[in-house]
């Protein structure tokens, strides 16, 4: 493991602001923002440490989502919506070791955007619109509630 890892970076920021600046300010308002600065620092580790089970779980359901989609069958995607080469490129995406997750991410923002627009079938927008619901929820949990839930 290379060191100092991105936490130890962040505990050594955090206690950086503590011991040597904190005591320094004379301010009211520069102490809350130094505090706040130490809070938003915690934050961030928290998140970096579940970064790795967002990630996997995040490339899971793409991947059973395409698998779904690609069972659909093309007589659900239109040839001129372009979303049977974006499944196309998404399956193969999904087969590398590691998955090319970007190629993956392009293909559900075409399928998102074309349910958006209602130019596909219901049976494809629900796949999608489920894929979506299970992405938000997980980019909520990973940072903390911080975004509403659907």
């Amino acid at each position: 493991m290379l060191r100092p890892t991105l936490n130890e970076l962040i505990s050594g920021m955090q206690r950086t602001i503590m011991e040597a600046l904190l005591p320094e300010l004379t301010s009211p308002y520069a102490q809350g923002q130094a505090m706040s600065a130490i809070g938003m620092l915690a934050h961030a580790a928290a998140v970096l440490e579940s970064v790795p089970a967002y990630d996997a779980a995040e490339i899971k359901d793409l991947r059973a989502t395409f698998a779904a989609l690609k069972r659909l069958g093309d007589k659900h995607l239109s040839k001129k919506s372009g979303l049977r080469g974006a499944l196309a490129r998404a399956t193969r995406a999904s087969a590398k070791n590691p998955p090319a997750r970007r190629v993956m991410e392009e293909a559900m923002a075409a399928f998102a955007t074309a349910v958006a627009l209602g130019t596909v079938d219901e049976s494809v927008a629900r796949q999608v619109r489920g894929y979506i619901k299970r992405n938000l929820e997980r980019s909520r949990n990973l940072l903390g509630n911080s975004l509403p839930s659907a």
